[in-house]
């Protein structure tokens, strides 16, 4: 399947219950607080099991996954597309 930021949302918005509608490419996710920390061990196994790639602890960081522009980029990283 073909990762998509509209995928990436709909995750946040159905399994996280976040309000996608103020979230923006750059917007903090993780150090703003807007979504709880312990959501990152839920998102890094969905991105595993998404991407088939495991994530080792140097991945697991919001330097990758503090917004969605980030999280969209390690994906296309992992995936051997940027």
């Amino acid at each position: 399947m073909v990762f998509s930021k509209q995928i990436l949302l709909s995750y946040f918005a159905d399994n996280l219950r976040v309000d996608t509608r103020q979230i923006e490419d750059d917007t903090a996710l993780f150090s703003s607080g807007m979504v709880d920390s312990f959501a990152i061990v839920e998102l890094v196994m969905w991105l595993e099991q998404f991407t088939g790639q495991p994530m080792g602890p140097e991945d697991i960081d919001l330097d990758h996954l503090d917004t969605v522009a980030r999280i969209m980029r390690y994906v296309a990283e992992k995936r051997g597309g940027a």
